[in-house]
C-alpha cells in the first residue's frame, strides 16, 4: 500500500527504469559473456558448498561474500548459467534503483536520467556476470540511501538525534517507526557486507561511511557503527578457516601487488589503438551504427577524461559546499562523491571499458549531482530545493536545470562513447529479438555457453564431446592456455560444463604473474591431472604490460612428457595422461 501512495511521477520513473532493465534482458541471457569470469562465478560457489575454501583450495582475488551468497542461491535454484546471470541482473537493478533513491530528493528527472546513465555503463561490458564488484557497489549505494535517509529524518523531523520525539510532537506521520529507528544499523550492515564482497573497496566505503557516522548523532551514530561491524564480522570466520596469511595473500597481496604488472594498462589510454585484448576481441557491437562516432580508441579516451573531469567537479563542489555539510542534500552529495572518488583508482590503473564502466556508474551520476548541488547552494535559479518534514522536495519554478544536467551527463556519454554504452545497449536489445544475433551455443547435456566466434565454438564443442566420451567421473581436469608460459586468461567455463570432473589446479582463474609464476604449483597440478584442455583463444594476447613476458616453462615440459594428445583442432587441444 505504501507503494500505491507514492507520487504518480515516481511510479512512472520506476516503470521507465524497470523497462530499461528488462529491454536487453533476453539478449543478455544469450550474451557472449566472459568465459573465465562466468566460469569461476559458477564453479567457485559450488566448490565452497562442497567444503572447499577460497585462497586455500583455489585462487580467488576477492572476498568470500559473493561466493557464499551464490552458493546459497545455487542450492535453491540450481547452478545454471541463467540463474547466475539473473543474479547479475538483480545486482545491476539494485544499483540503478539505489542511485535513483539517493538522487531523487534533488529531482525526479535528474534521478531518472543519472540512473539510466549508470545502467548503460554497467550492463554492457561483461553482460550479466554476477561479479563481486557489481554486488559490492549496489550494497554500498543502498547503504548510503539508508544512512542519508536517517540524516533527512534527523534534520527534518520532529525527531531528536537519538530517535525520540521532540517536545510538543504528537503521534502524527512524523512519529518514528521501528524501521526509522533501526535504519542506520541496516545501512551499516550493508556497508559491511559490501566489504565481504570486495575488501579492496575499503577506502571508498570507509570514506562514505565515516562521513555518515560523523554527520549522524547519538543513537544513529552508534547503530551505524554496530551495523558495519556486524556486516563485516563474517570475514573473521573466513580468516579463521583459511588462515590469515592465505586470506591476506589472496585478497590483498595478489590482486593489489602481484597482479598489477600483468593487468595495468597505460594511463591515459592511447588515441590510436585499444590496449585491451578483450576489447579488441569482442564479437559484440560490430554491427552498423547510423550516427557519427569517434574511433573506438578515441571513445575510450573521451570516457577516461570525462571521469577525470567528473572527479574534479566532485572535489571542487565538495570544497565549496562543505560548510553546508549538515544539510541533508549536501550530505547526500558528499557521501556519493566520496564513494565515487574512492573507486577512481580502478579506472586509472587499467583504463579499459570494463573498468571505466565500473567507475563511471558512480562518478558520472555523482558529477551530475555536484552540478545540481552547486546550483542549489548558489541560488542560481529561483525556487531552491528545500527540506520539508521527512521529505526533501524540489519547489522550483524553473525545472529545466535537472533535465539539462541529466542530458549533459547521460547524453554526452551516449554520443561520445556509443560503442560501449548506447550502441552496445541497442545491440543487446536487438539480439533479444533476433537482430544481429550471431552467437553460437556450445553444449553438453543441459549445460551450455555462448561464443561469438564460430571457429572457436566448433573446436571447443568437438573437444567437449570427446572429453565427455572418454573421461570418467572423479578424474581431474586442468583448463589452460595453448602455451602455459603465458596465462593471461582461461576458459574456466569448461570446468562448470563437467561437474563430475574435479578441477585439477589451484588456478581455475588464470592471471599473468600468478598462474605462470615459477614455483607456484601449476606444473605439479598438471603432473597429477588426468586431462588437460588447452584453448589457443588467448595465445595472441597482446597488451603493453607484463602479460607479454613468458613465465615458468615447466608446465609445458610436464605436459609434453606425461600427456598424449587425443584431439587437436585449430584452436583447442585435448590431452590425456599417457597410460
Amino acid at each position: 500500500m505504501q507503494l500505491l501512495r507514492r507520487p504518480k511521477g515516481d511510479l512512472i520513473a520506476w516503470a521507465v527504469l524497470a523497462a530499461a532493465l528488462l529491454a536487453p534482458l533476453p539478449g543478455l541471457i544469450t550474451f557472449t559473456g566472459p568465459p573465465m569470469e562466468e566460469g569461476f562465478m559458477l564453479v567457485f560457489p559450488q566448490l565452497v558448498a562442497a567444503g572447499k575454501v577460497p585462497h586455500v583450495d583455489f585462487l580467488h582475488l576477492y572476498g568470500p561474500g559473493s561466493l557464499w551468497v551464490l552458493a546459497a542461491i545455487y542450492k535453491v535454484f540450481g547452478a545454471t548459467l541463467e540463474v547466475q546471470r539473473m543474479v547479475g541482473w538483480v545486482q545491476h537493478g539494485a544499483l540503478v534503483f539505489g542511485l535513483f533513491a539517493l538522487i531523487r530528493p534533488w529531482s525526479r528527472v535528474l534521478a531518472t536520467g543519472l540512473a539510466l546513465t549508470a545502467l548503460v555503463q554497467v550492463i554492457t561490458p561483461v553482460g550479466l556476470t554476477a561479479l563481486a564488484w557489481d554486488g559490492a557497489i549496489a550494497l554500498a549505494v543502498w547503504s548510503l540511501v539508508l544512512a542519508t535517509a536517517s540524516l533527512d529524518t534527523q534534520a527534518a523531523g520532529p525527531l531528536r538525534p537519538d530517535g525520540s520525539l521532540r517536545s510538543g510532537s504528537t503521534t502524527d506521520p512524523g512519529r518514528p517507526t521501528w524501521w526509522m529507528r533501526w535504519r542506520p544499523a541496516v545501512a551499516g550492515l550493508l556497508a559491511g557486507l559490501a566489504l565481504l564482497y570486495r575488501p579492496d573497496l575499503i577506502v571508498a566505503i570507509g570514506l562514505a561511511v565515516a562521513l555518515m557516522w560523523w554527520l549522524l548523532a547519538g543513537r544513529d551514530r552508534r547503530l551505524l557503527a554496530a551495523g558495519t561491524a556486524i556486516g563485516v564480522a563474517p570475514m573473521l570466520v573466513h580468516l579463521a578457516i583459511s588462515g590469515p596469511f592465505r586470506a591476506i595473500n589472496g585478497m590483498v597481496l595478489d590482486p593489489v601487488l602481484r597482479l598489477r604488472g600483468g593487468r595495468t594498462l597505460p594511463s591515459p589510454p592511447s588515441t590510436d589503438e585499444l590496449a585491451s585484448t578483450l576489447q579488441r576481441a569482442a564479437a559484440l557491437r560490430t554491427h552498423g551504427w547510423p550516427f557519427p562516432q569517434p574511433s573506438a580508441p578515441m571513445q575510450v579516451v573521451v570516457w577516461f577524461y570525462a571521469l577525470l573531469l567528473g572527479s574534479l567537479a566532485i572535489i571542487v563542489v565538495a570544497a565549496l559546499v562543505w560548510r553546508n555539510r549538515s544539510h541533508p542534500l549536501t550530505a547526500r552529495f558528499l557521501a556519493l562523491g566520496a564513494l565515487a572518488l574512492g573507486v577512481l583508482p580502478q579506472a586509472l590503473q587499467r583504463p579499459d571499458t570494463t573498468h571505466l564502466a565500473w567507475v563511471g556508474c558512480l562518478t558520472l551520476p555523482a558529477a551530475g549531482v555536484a552540478l545540481a548541488e552547486l546550483i542549489r547552494t548558489r541560488g542560481w535559479l529561483s525556487g531552491p530545493w528545500e527540506v520539508r518534514g521527512h521529505r526533501l522536495d524540489v519547489n522550483s519554478t524553473s525545472r529545466f536545470a535537472p533535465a539539462l544536467i541529466a542530458l549533459i551527463v547521460g547524453g554526452g556519454l551516449a554520443v561520445s562513447a556509443p560503442q560501449y554504452t548506447s550502441r552496445a545497449y541497442v545491440d543487446l536489445v536487438g539480439q533479444g529479438v533476433g537482430i544481429n544475433d550471431t552467437v553460437v551455443k556450445v553444449t553438453r547435456g543441459d549445460r551450455h555457453y555462448y561464443y561469438g566466434d564460430p571457429q572457436r565454438a566448433a573446436d571447443l564443442q568437438a573437444a567437449i564431446d570427446l572429453l565427455d566420451e572418454r573421461s570418467k567421473p572423479g578424474e581431474t581436469l586442468v583448463v589452460g592456455t595453448g602455451d602455459l608460459r603465458f596465462t593471461p586468461y582461461s576458459d574456466a567455463i569448461v570446468y562448470w560444463m563437467f561437474p563430475e570432473l574435479k578441477p585439477g589446479t589451484f588456478f581455475i582463474e588464470m592471471d599473468p604473474g600468478l598462474a605462470n609464476l615459477a614455483g607456484n604449483g601449476l606444473a605439479e597440478d598438471i603432473a597429477e591431472a588426468d586431462w588437460v584442455l588447452q584453448t589457443r583463444f588467448w595465445d595472441e594476447w597482446d597488451e603493453p604490460n607484463d602479460s607479454a613476458n613468458p613465465g615458468d616453462p615447466l608446465p609445458n615440459q610436464v605436459l609434453a612428457e606425461h600427456f598424449c594428445v587425443v584431439g587437436e583442432w585449430p584452436t583447442v587441444i585435448l590431452s590425456e595422461r599417457c597410460r
